[in-house]
């Protein structure tokens, strides 16, 4: 492994502790590649910056609605999906993202945990270039209630969002300070999920308060993987 990688993971691990076994209960790992099709998304949104700014509140109470997935997908759209692409120096194509990054690398990706009944197919799925990838089927909700220290979120969102950090993708590039800019990302793409969740009238807030180690078991993470935040999404109650 990578040594800047080590040193960053075992920061982490002081600071979290908990142990990478966790069960999943409730769910099954699913063949890789296996992916949810949503909706083509909205790539405008009428909604004035100003006017959003001062609407954006913390929602901890959700409307007993499924989350319609054309809505799911044009948040991820706007949110973190693709911006433009820019010739790196070695003629290199690269394409960046609506959520600026480091080295503009894609150091933070959204996964989407849905209980049944949702619309989006039950279980846990990475959000990949408009797509959804099934991670695992089945429900969910009992291993994100055991991760949360409120489980109450994760019964009361439609859907929760979680980011997750790539220390794979960024620390063979940069030193293991990076570990700290990896949260600065993340805190760039929960604003943007935010700001445009309230552009589409759904209503949000983020949760730092999980056991780090049972949550990545439920999302199936490599070792190089981190969970940063979570994000309880659904209709204004």
């Amino acid at each position: 492994m990578n040594p800047e990688i080590a040193l960053a993971l075992a920061a982490h691990g002081v600071l979290n502790g908990g142990d990478r076994r966790a069960e999943a209960t409730g769910t099954d790992p699913v063949t890789p590649g296996a992916d949810v099709a949503l909706p083509p998304p909205v790539d405008t949104l009428d909604a004035r910056l100003t006017d959003v700014l001062h609407a954006r509140r913390a929602h901890y109470r959700f409307a007993e609605r499924p989350l319609d997935p054309g809505v799911l997908s044009t948040l991820l759209r706007l949110a973190a999906g693709g911006q433009r692409t820019v010739t790196l120096p070695d003629g290199r194509l690269h394409r960046m993202r609506m959520n600026p990054s480091a080295g503009g690398l894609r150091s933070i990706t959204v996964h989407v945990v849905a209980g049944p009944g949702r619309l989006v197919p039950a279980g846990v799925h990475r959000h990949v270039d408009g797509a959804l990838v099934v991670v695992r089927a089945g429900d969910p909700l009992p291993a994100l209630r055991a991760a949360l220290v409120q489980p109450e979120f994760a019964d009361r969102a439609a859907v929760t969002l979680v980011l997750v950090g790539d220390l794979a993708a960024t620390m063979p590039r940069y030193p293991a300070r990076h570990y700290r800019t990896l949260h600065v990302d993340a805190g760039i793409l929960a604003q943007n999920l935010w700001l445009v969740a309230t552009a589409l009238d759904l209503a949000c807030c983020a949760v730092s308060g999980f056991q780090d180690e049972p949550l990545a078991a439920l999302l199936a993470l490599p070792a190089t993987s981190i969970p940063i935040l979570a994000l309880p999404l659904g209709h204004r109650h």
